[in-house]
């Protein structure tokens, strides 16, 4: 008489453990062949083998067909998780790099002069009877200063020589400006990349993908070892 193997591939053995028991013996197995006929409301009651304080104990386990087809898979077809496959690792890099980006926008920010966008530093020379002097302002596209005396906004402050504290601080807040700006796009850019994940991640449903791709398989695509059976 051949041996009978159970439906869905577990060892009675090592589920019983019972080293060397064989299907035959095996207490499943007058409903371990109907599992992959169950549907999802269907259920079946399988015996399995734990030990506890070096004791073997014997209990049941109330399952359907893709319950038993979890635990054939948890147990024996090497499951992974986030962690073994290196996601939750990147997720807390991830974590720890918005954290230190937090700490940067904070340095650019807080107590500093940022520059608002389209102002910039320049240069110029005053000629004098007695020589000529290099001075510097920001200059703005709109008149967005307000005014020193005039009642209307102006499009220029005066900084002074280059080594005054409102030419440096002035220039300062246009690279602070400048390296929050390049923040503010790297972050967008990696937003649309986390947006492309999560909906990777969601969408569609996986069973239904699953359903689709073995709709898809044509029948010649089969191993090598099955064509020769």
């Amino acid at each position: 008489m051949p041996i009978r193997l159970c439906a869905y591939g577990f060892s009675c053995a090592s589920m019983m453990m019972e080293p060397g028991l064989t299907a035959e013996d095996c207490p499943n197995k007058n409903v371990c062949g109907t599992i992959r006929q169950l549907t999802d409301e269907d259920r079946v009651e399988l015996h399995y083998a734990r030990i506890e304080n070096n004791v073997r104990m014997i209990d049941t386990m109330i399952t359907n067909g893709r319950d038993a087809a979890l635990y054939l898979l948890s147990t024996r077809a090497c499951p992974q998780t986030p962690a073994s496959l290196g996601v939750t690792a990147t997720l807390a890099r991830l974590h720890s790099t918005l954290s230190q980006l937090e700490e940067t926008i904070a340095q650019l920010s807080e107590d500093c002069y940022v520059a608002p966008i389209g102002v910039e530093a320049h240069r110029y020379l005053v000629k004098r009877p007695y020589g000529v002097y290099q001075y510097n302002k920001l200059t703005s596209r709109e008149a967005i200063f307000p005014p020193q005396e005039r009642e209307d906004s102006v499009k220029v402050i005066h900084l002074s020589s280059d080594y005054d504290s409102r030419n440096f601080e002035g220039r300062a807040g246009i690279e602070r400006r400048n390296r929050l700006l390049a923040i503010g796009t790297a972050i967008d850019t990696a937003e649309a990349l986390l947006n492309r994940a999560i909906s990777v991640a969601a969408n569609p449903p996986v069973n239904e993908v699953v359903a689709e791709k073995i709709a898809r398989i044509p029948p010649e695509d089969v191993d090598a070892v099955e064509r020769s059976g």
